[in-house]
């Protein structure tokens, strides 16, 4: 039979620990003495030897204290150092709109509470803004042109697709209402599709507001993010059809003509 390799002594994981367990141990012996000392009357001079015992480990608990302030020092700051990553770190704040009114309502909201230079628009639908029965929408088509003619420096660009009768019948309305407005630029893109796109509206390339159409032509729902890294990114999007595109009035003047 084949003797198996020697069991070697094993020590303990942590010397710490079994130095606890043995004060543990001291400490029940001490407090058991004290009893046993207090029943039979026994002289000061007998316990002194347990309370020095009990003394010691009392010490030996409250010395790695000592270490604790250099740990929590060290603790705070590394706190701070995260709180000032997650302060210089702007998150995006999201926003959802069950339905046109509120959608609508919300891009009014911005265009005239919010918006100093620069509104990017994009209308790609089946159907005319005219046709969109709700007030806010109404009001927000409106507030556009309004806060354009409010300042001149201001500046509104507007993608228009006329992929149906109905919008190519509005476009020349719509030349016709905003020809006057120097600030406000309409571009024309001809794209043969039977549905709505997605729509946006992008303020001062901060703020970026999306719009999807339902099943009818009065069901939209949208969103908003306020990231001016993530708008940026619908900016260049917006930039790559724009030059593309081509200026209402020439696209008036050719169909015209």
């Amino acid at each position: 039979m084949v003797a198996g390799p020697p069991r070697r002594f094993q020590a303990p994981r942590s010397l710490d620990g079994v130095e606890d367990k043995v004060i543990l141990v001291i400490c029940v012996i001490v407090v058991g003495a004290s009893v046993v000392g207090a029943v039979y009357d026994w002289p000061p001079t007998v316990l002194l030897p347990l309370i020095f015992v009990a003394l010691y480990a009392i010490l030996r608990n409250l010395l790695p204290l000592r270490g604790m302030h250099e740990t929590l020092r060290q603790t705070q700051a590394e706190l701070g150092e995260v709180k000032a990553e997650l302060a210089g770190h702007q998150c995006p704040k999201f926003r959802y709109y069950a339905n046109n009114a509120e959608f609508y309502s919300a891009l009014s909201e911005a265009v005239l509470g919010s918006a100093e230079n620069q509104l990017d628009l994009w209308y790609v639908r089946q159907a005319p803004p005219t046709t969109l029965a709700q007030k806010a929408a109404k009001r927000y088509f409106e507030n556009v042109l309004r806060w354009a003619r409010e300042n001149s420096s201001r500046s509104v660009r507007r993608l228009i697709c006329v992929n149906s009768e109905e919008m190519r019948q509005w476009a020349f309305v719509h030349h016709a209402q905003t020809r006057q407005v120097l600030n406000y630029e309409a571009h024309i893109v001809e794209w043969d599709i039977k549905a709505d796109l997605l729509n946006m509206a992008i303020v001062d390339e901060r703020l970026v507001f999306l719009a999807f159409s339902g099943a009818t032509g009065q069901a939209i729902r949208g969103m908003s993010m306020e990231d001016p890294e993530a708008a940026k990114y619908f900016t260049d999007y917006f930039n790559q059809h724009w030059l593309s595109s081509t200026r209402l009035g020439a696209w008036v003047l050719r169909t015209s003509g």
